[in-house]
């Protein structure tokens, strides 16, 4: 355990190393607004950008959610991590070494990242350097990955040995313990032992925002058993979660940020062939639908998405799967479908950069896509139920549709307008049964909790605070040299909240150690998150107000210390007068001097004023 003087000196360090613009701006796609700098909230269904940053203070703060704090809170809130995994991950981003007392412990996640990246070296080695991976280097060949491409996406091979990895832990001295954790192995059903979870598949190394290898996809080559799957993935882990992570978006972020737009597409192949050719905007899902999930996390840095289907019925009715969702979402939605028989890669390596750009540029409205499938799907004898059920999908798109989406209210009204004109004269409808049918869906929705329903944070709002509080936590967070002044003068037991007590007492361990008082170390004194928010909010607020002169501010709180404790004479006094017994010059002298206290209470020094 290290001495806490050690421990406060390497905090510091860390924050003071690691930028919190550069840190959120590896989630979230951020931009200038005054002197700081907002982006999308990760933590509430945002649809207009109610997270800032400041970067002078280096803090943020969600103004919806009420969420803020340093880079430390930031990474433990996005990443669900402890304290101690937080420093560790920031330390080794800001080069800072930790001493062998500091090393993570063997369960935390940092090893995790540690093991997955050893293991992704050892496929990507064997990829280049085994014979007994000729066939897979010609696989790739074939479906047109250059080195370069193989080299930078991190490409390998599992070979077809059972305990090939296995045996590669041991001499590297991993434990089985950690290479199940990561789903790189798995446990044999009479737990003899365990056995490689990839055999004999190439190898495509799955990455989280930050570039930290956290699982593994696998390919078979050609020719292989048909019993097995084609693709697999590694299992859920507590670094990985295949419906909130995307193929290649670490790579992604910086691309998307400047063209506003995600391709997604359904293979691994698919991604890589598209960025080969400089379509960097590019990322696949993880063998399953594109959900809400990813529909939130793209939402970080895009505006619109931008679905490539493959030209099959398979693409025809994973559409459909994930149409209904995604229109829910507040967010641009595009659809592409290739010509009968082709798969992005195949395309791209036939036709070019300039083609597929061509495909995406003309990619349709999902409603208008909605409503074309439902007609081609109509044989020309369809029945009256079959014709009603065609018209239902599409009014249910519809409904689904977004208040919220970027699009503006009056383009969604034509766009719906114009599909419905469309079924009017396909379907011969009436347009008010129509448009009734659709309100009626509509109000069918389940509803959402709202932002405030769904955070734990609201409840230390600044505003909520007692003023005398307030004014405390005021000068604490924003005025170092008043800090001394509150830690004589007030009692923890003189403030009403909770808050105010706790960030009284944080205060009063920071003075006693002789660090400095101030916002960015009662951020790293104070573990409660709620209470990190709310000195944010209180800064913040403060510094809406202006510039205000420090010796004015220290003048204005003695002059509430000296008006509090006057009143708190005041009160003796009147107590003395209700429940004690005085002759009547003492009680004149106690009532003259009650009078005295009361004007002072109310900051009137002289007892003539008035």
């Amino acid at each position: 355990m290290l001495p806490t003087s050690a421990g406060d000196d390497l905090k510091e360090r860390v924050r003071d190393s690691v930028d919190i613009v550069e840190l959120i701006g590896t989630y979230i796609t951020l931009r200038r607004s005054g002197k700081g700098l907002v982006g999308l909230c990760p933590w509430h269904d945002d649809s207009r950008p109610s997270l800032q940053v400041n970067p002078d203070r280096q803090t943020f703060r969600c103004w919806v959610c009420n969420l803020g704090g340093d880079v430390f809170s930031f990474l433990m809130k996005m990443e669900k991590l402890e304290f101690r995994e937080a420093l560790e991950q920031l330390a080794d981003r800001a080069g800072i070494p930790l001493s062998r007392g500091q090393a993570a412990t063997s369960d935390r996640k940092a090893d995790l990242h540690r093991v997955l990246g050893w293991a992704a070296d050892r496929f990507s080695d064997y990829l280049q350097a085994a014979p007994e991976a000729h066939d897979a280097r010609e696989y790739l060949k074939k479906r047109g990955l250059t080195e370069e491409t193989i080299h930078r996406f991190g490409l390998g091979f599992a070979p077809s040995s059972w305990d090939w990895l296995l045996r590669q832990a041991s001499a590297a001295g991993i434990g089985t313990g950690l290479l199940t954790a990561t789903g790189m192995t798995v446990e044999r059903q009479d737990r003899s032992g365990h056995y490689d979870r990839f055999r004999d598949r190439v190898i495509f190394p799955i990455r989280d925002p930050l570039g930290r290898c956290v699982a593994f996809g696998g390919r078979v080559l050609p020719g292989a058993s048909p019993e097995s799957a084609k693709y697999i993935n590694s299992p859920e882990t507590r670094l990985f979660s295949k419906n909130t992570m995307l193929y290649g978006l670490d790579t992604a972020r910086e691309a998307m940020s400047r063209t506003r737009r995600a391709v997604v597409v359904e293979g691994y192949t698919d991604c890589l062939a598209a960025r080969q050719v400089g379509i960097d905007d590019v990322v696949a899902v993880l063998g399953t639908a594109l959900g809400e999930k990813h529909a939130k996390l793209l939402r970080r840095y895009v505006e619109r998405i931008v679905i490539v289907l493959d030209g099959d019925d398979a693409g025809r009715r994973r559409t459909d799967e994930i149409l209904d969702v995604l229109l829910a979402e507040p967010v641009d939605l595009r659809i592409v479908r290739l010509p009968a028989g082709a798969d992005p890669c195949d395309f791209i390596l036939d036709h070019g950069r300039d083609a597929f750009e061509s495909l995406l540029e003309g990619a349709v409205d999902p409603l208008d896509y909605r409503l074309e499938e439902a007609v081609a799907r109509l044989p020309p004898d369809a029945s009256d139920e079959a014709l009603l059920g065609a018209v239902e999908s599409v009014l249910s798109a519809l409904a689904n549709v977004s208040p919220r989406s970027p699009i503006s209210p009056s383009q969604r009204r034509l766009r719906e307008d114009q599909v419905i004109g469309r079924m009017v004269r396909r379907f011969g409808l009436s347009r008010d049964v129509l448009r009734a049918r659709i309100l009626e869906l509509r109000t069918q929705r389940p509803s959402h909790p709202s932002p405030h329903e769904s955070s734990g944070a609201m409840n230390m709002l600044p505003n909520k605070l007692p003023a005398w509080d307030r004014e405390v936590i005021e000068v604490l967070v924003g005025v170092p040299e008043g800090a001394g002044l509150v830690i004589r003068e007030v009692e923890a037991s003189e403030l009403e909240s909770h808050a105010g007590r706790e960030v009284l007492e944080a205060a009063r361990r920071l003075h006693d150690d002789g660090r400095q008082v101030a916002l960015q170390n009662l951020l790293l004194e104070i573990a409660d998150p709620r209470l990190q928010s709310m000195l944010v909010a209180v800064d913040e607020e403060t510094l809406r107000r202006g510039p205000v002169d420090f010796q004015t501010r220290i003048d204005h709180l003695r002059d509430a210390l000296r008006r509090r404790s006057a009143e708190r004479q005041a009160h003796a006094s009147a107590r003395q007068l209700k429940t004690s017994r005085l002759d009547p010059n003492s009680e004149a002298a106690l009532l003259e001097q009650l009078v005295v206290q009361r004007r002072a209470a109310q900051g009137m020094a002289n007892p003539k004023d008035g």
